[in-house]
């Protein structure tokens, strides 16, 4: 891979770490103990995740909380490695989005061992999840990439131009 493609997705995963570490940060600084509701299915709640996904193997010991973060270190550089050898961009950028996320939520936890979370959804009075931007982007990049196979399994594109011509050759 050149140097270009190499410095757009270092430069995607930073920006998308950046993004989400200054959304936590805003919202640790001006969101108090209550809920300040957005729209009708998603408030503003802080709230702080010692474990991994839905709270999932929470840590609350140093060594829990230095065990995932190896664990989300090693995650992050491996999809960061998926990254920088995908061979098209919409892989990259895929790929570029879930590492940036993850990142993010490394250094969040980092800081204080606990990854912070805001965004609390809660359609029709079902109290969800809370989430923050790093899921986001990681959630869109698992979905660029499952769009991109997608797209890729229908095979290639047939132009109209390279039709006539196979038909008059063949």
């Amino acid at each position: 891979m050149s140097a270009r493609p190499v410095v757009i997705v270092l430069g995607l995963i930073a920006l998308t770490a950046a993004v989400d570490l200054g959304t936590k940060l805003l919202a640790s600084m001006h969101l108090a103990d209550a809920a300040e509701p957005l729209v009708p299915f998603l408030s503003l709640s802080l709230a702080f995740n010692r474990g991994v996904s839905f709270s999932m193997f929470s840590a609350d010991t140093d060594t829990g909380v230095t065990i995932l973060l190896i664990v989300q270190a090693l995650a992050t550089a491996f999809v960061t490695w998926f990254a920088l050898r995908a061979p098209d961009p919409g892989e990259r950028t895929g790929y570029g989005l879930i590492a940036g996320g993850a990142l993010g939520n490394l250094i969040d936890r980092a800081a204080d061992g606990a990854v912070t979370d805001f965004l609390d959804l809660h359609p029709m009075a079902w109290r969800l999840f809370t989430f923050n931007v790093a899921d986001i982007f990681i959630s869109a990049g698992v979905g660029l990439l499952v769009i991109d196979a997608l797209l890729k399994s229908r095979g290639p594109a047939v132009r109209p131009e390279t039709a006539v011509h196979e038909r008059r050759s063949g």
